[in-house]
């Protein structure tokens, strides 16, 4: 007979899993998705460089207030989960579901913004690269908040239900991660698609 002996893990801290394949796995789906944004963000400003007048003649560059309004939940949403984050370090169920819950309202608020937002471009995706870049990366960070709503709402369920603990967490751990990358890709996404055509 096999006897199988355990090691204690109780003092390991919420990141202590870095090795596990579901965290490695996250952790390089988020070195792939932030070079695709490089990537977006350095052809935004080749097609910049390149063209006789950016915006083109006619069209002004997007509105600020959805896109400053998103930034601002998204950032708050960052908050919330590291406070979740925080409260199942400490055996506190209730803060982890809420802080869990917090961040999902948010996003979902932001994709409610994110829509008003696309109905106001007055451009198409077909019209000039322009209107093709501003689409495309606005599209790509629609998606991520979308899953990332989508993946945090089967957490805050199952947080709900009590299935995460200080030494079961994983699922949390590896649901903050992606959750701070979406969260910081709007930054550089925000500059540029809204900044940079206003004073370059």
């Amino acid at each position: 007979m096999t006897v199988y002996r355990g090691i204690d893990v109780s003092d390991l801290s919420r990141f202590g899993l870095r090795r596990h394949p579901l965290y490695m796995g996250i952790a390089f789906l988020v070195i792939i998705e932030a070079t695709v944004s490089a990537t977006l963000i350095v052809s935004y400003l080749y097609l910049m460089a390149n063209a006789d007048a950016w915006p083109p003649p006619g069209v002004e560059p997007p509105g600020l207030l959805w896109p400053t309004v998103n930034m601002v939940l998204l950032l708050c949403s960052a908050v919330t989960m590291w406070w979740a984050g925080w409260g199942i370090d400490r055996h506190n169920q209730r803060v982890l579901t809420l802080g869990i819950g917090a961040s999902t309202l948010l996003a979902t608020v932001v994709l409610v913004f994110r829509t008003m937002q696309l109905g106001e471009f007055g451009i198409g995706w077909q019209d000039h690269a322009y209107g093709s870049i501003v689409w495309t990366i606005t599209g790509f960070h629609f998606v991520h908040v979308a899953s990332a709503v989508g993946g945090t709402a089967v957490v805050t369920f199952l947080a709900w239900r009590g299935h995460f603990t200080a030494v079961r967490q994983l699922g949390v751990v590896v649901d903050t991660l992606y959750w701070y990358f979406v969260a910081a890709a709007w930054v550089p996404f925000y500059v540029v698609l809204y900044w940079v055509p206003r004073f370059i």
